[in-house]
């Protein structure tokens, strides 16, 4: 088995690690990637000259994924409450109609 590395030959950006076995190595690359051997954090990490380097703080910084306002974040709610939910629902459109 084999740790591997896959990334952009143009980038350097880490498109994905793993391990695999040793027949299905050079599989794991794609048009335009690149695979070697070794572990790295595609947060962290890039891959320059095929070696594994450190990212800058201003690109790991720039690779962060936007902010997700509170107000558009995903509530979890029971289904207890989702039926609550539905039955407030139903009674106002039953207001509505009378």
């Amino acid at each position: 088995m084999k740790n591997y590395i896959v990334y952009n030959v143009q980038t350097g950006i880490i498109v994905k690690t793993g391990i695999c076995s040793d027949s299905n190595f050079a599989r794991q690359a794609e048009k335009g990637q690149k695979v070697i051997e070794g572990e790295a954090s595609d947060v962290r990490q890039k891959v320059v000259d095929n070696v594994v380097v450190n990212k800058t703080p201003e690109e790991i910084e720039a690779d962060k994924p936007p902010a997700i306002p509170f107000e558009h974040k995903p509530a979890n709610i029971t289904n207890e409450q989702w039926q609550d939910v539905l039955n407030r629902l139903d009674a106002l459109e039953n207001s509505l109609d009378k």
